[in-house]
């Protein structure tokens, strides 16, 4: 059972790595060739079309697996009902923005370039059509099929990155293709040059994945009763997830618009290090996540879903340990030396993020028992702290440290809540794996804490560190191969 999970996990990793390899290589040119203020505008547009997409997207991808797996339930009329949803939803999303196009863009600060956000609402709507077919993949078992999308998707948004820029600087001038910049370049800058490849991209992908929902998906399959279902199941997930979108991009959002563009992008480029506990995520829920729906009608499901829990924190700390250990080395190749002054938010960040990739885990339970407004609750909870931090850190200190601890408190307590509600309805985890699961997290901060710029006890410490987890947990490790 671990084996084909495992294997399939490093299918869809590959699919998932692949593309965020190219966007840290870019992100080496962005932060060479940008200014720190022109960079906290590219980082700026992806916060705010993350909280938009957190919007559209509906919590329909969680809400298709549960309903997917349900007894009493088709399941390609599932998949007819849920697509069709969210083609409404995205369809009178594009067609409203585009109409306030101006509007939009002047109240966000960027009245001189309305364009940007016309490009984005292209780029949210190409993308949220395309969340279900490759959910649809995943379901499934097709991580090859996702993958190769995924890597087609990323090799063409570089190319057009490469084609413009290298136009942009006089290279390849001459070539038949040229009129394709000049058509581009009348209308937007070189930011926008970024996103006029994110949308050219995303725009393929939704041709590519476009023959799942025309062979899968008709008018006759749409019930309604179900789509209310769905809809009444999908709408605190929404929440949360909009909660979620708020926690992980208010900080940089605020600190454009109320401190500096200078400070946001040394802030911004130093949390994409950070974000490389994010990917560890979502890696493992791409392979995990359906696998975890699948059991919720077996007997044994519980001891599984606490397995992989513990699993899941070992490799992450494992992963957190050996980032911590290397940032220095990380930050050289990634990122320009005048990004460098928010280094000291990495570890807090990461360990934030890995706070939530276990409350991910623990959250599929009031996913499963049809309880989603269990996780708007905590969510907004975390939005709370997450508002209250920065705003300290606006008000009092102006510090952009605060809102970092913000990150970490704020995941830290929606784990901690989480664990408690859901230790009396769902979860029997003994006291001993809790007591081991907190051993672990203060070794790896103690490793960490140790660890100083010098090259080789950093190298002796985190080899230290993954002996003595190889020994305490060599059985369920080998678990993972077998």
């Amino acid at each position: 059972m671990y084996k084909k999970l495992t294997i399939q996990t490093i299918i869809y990793s590959i699919g998932f790595i692949f593309p965020r390899i190219v966007n840290y290589a870019f992100l080496k040119f962005f932060t060479l060739f940008f200014k720190r203020e022109e960079f906290s505008l590219y980082t700026d547009m992806y916060a705010l079309s993350f909280m938009v997409i957190g919007f559209l997207s509906f919590g329909l991808e969680n809400t298709y697996f549960r309903f997917l797996y349900k007894k009493n339930y088709n399941q390609e009329i599932v998949f007819s009902t849920v697509v069709i949803i969210q083609l409404l939803i995205s369809s009178f999303f594009l067609i409203i923005s585009i109409n306030l196009v101006k509007y939009l863009s002047s109240i966000a600060g960027y009245y001189n370039h309305p364009e940007y956000f016309l490009m984005f609402f292209l780029i949210i709507f190409f993308d949220t059509i395309c969340i279900l077919p490759m959910a649809w993949f995943r379901a499934n078992d097709k991580p090859l099929q996702y993958s190769t999308i995924n890597i087609t998707n990323i090799l063409i948004q570089s190319f057009v990155i490469i084609y413009l820029f290298s136009c942009s600087n006089n290279i390849y001038q001459k070539t038949f293709f040229v009129f394709i910049f000049k058509w581009v370049d009348s209308f937007t800058d070189k930011i926008g040059y970024i996103f006029f490849a994110n949308m050219i991209s995303s725009l393929i992908n939704l041709f590519l994945i476009l023959p799942i929902i025309l062979k899968k998906v008709t008018i006759k399959k749409f019930n309604k009763l179900l789509a209310i279902n769905m809809l009444n199941y999908s709408i605190p997930i929404m929440l949360g997830t909009i909660s979620f979108s708020i926690n992980e991009n208010l900080d940089k959002i605020l600190i454009k618009r109320w401190v500096s563009d200078e400070i946001n992008g040394s802030y911004s480029a130093c949390y994409k290090i950070a974000a490389f506990m994010s990917i560890y995520i979502r890696i493992f829920r791409l392979g995990i996540e359906p696998f975890f729906f699948k059991k919720s009608r077996d007997s044994d499901a519980i001891y599984y879903y606490e397995e992989i829990t513990y699993i899941f924190v070992l490799l992450g700390l494992i992963f957190y340990v050996l980032i911590c250990g290397n940032i220095n080395i990380f930050m050289k190749f990634l990122i320009d030396k005048k990004y460098h002054t928010a280094i000291s938010i990495i570890p807090i960040i990461m360990m934030g993020n890995l706070f939530l990739g276990v409350y991910t885990n623990l959250s599929i339970f009031y996913k499963i028992i049809d309880k989603p407004i269990i996780g708007t609750y905590i969510s907004l909870i975390g939005v709370l702290i997450t508002f209250l931090f920065n705003i300290i850190f606006i008000i009092i200190y102006n510090s952009f440290m605060i809102p970092a601890w913000g990150t970490l408190i704020s995941y830290g307590s929606m784990l901690i809540i989480l664990y408690i509600w859901g230790k009396k309805q769902f979860f029997k985890f003994c006291n001993k794996k809790i007591r081991n699961i907190i051993i672990h997290f203060l070794f790896a901060l103690f490793i960490v804490f140790m660890m100083k710029k010098k090259v080789l006890l950093n190298l002796f410490l985190q080899f230290l560190y993954m002996i003595t987890i190889f020994l305490l947990e060599k059985k369920r490790l080998m678990n993972l191969i077998k």
